[in-house]
């Protein structure tokens, strides 16, 4: 698994391709935990776009990661899921707790500006 962390203005924003499975959701978990405290964003937003599998606890890293930055006040958002990924987090319940987008580029709007998120069908 790759993972790609960038800042944009208060969002953390982290880029996985790859698989997101038990023994690659740790070390995002991981990962991402340093960046959080590194940089105290407020906001997070997982684009998922690279990612070609997940599984419950891929779902389970990201569900932690929005309970962690919620807790301290912030806001997380999923953007550019593929079909199979965006039909697990359906299925999980994740997409009815956080919001996902279509494009990065929205889902920043709303995480910097607090735009509405257009919920998906």
């Amino acid at each position: 698994m790759e993972i790609e962390f960038a800042l944009r203005r208060s969002v953390l924003l982290v880029r996985l391709k790859g698989e997101l499975d038990h023994h690659q959701a740790e070390q995002m978990r991981r990962e991402g935990d340093r960046e959080l405290d590194r940089h105290q964003p407020a906001a997070l937003l997982f684009n998922l776009r690279g990612l070609s599998f997940m599984d419950s606890s891929g779902v389970g890293a990201l569900l932690g990661r929005y309970r962690r930055i919620s807790a301290k006040g912030g806001r997380l958002a999923v953007c550019e899921a593929p079909p199979t990924i965006a039909k697990i987090t359906e299925i999980s319940g994740l997409a009815r707790i956080i919001p996902f987008f279509e494009q990065e580029a929205d889902a920043l709007q709303h995480l910097l500006l607090g735009a509405p998120p257009e919920r998906r069908s």
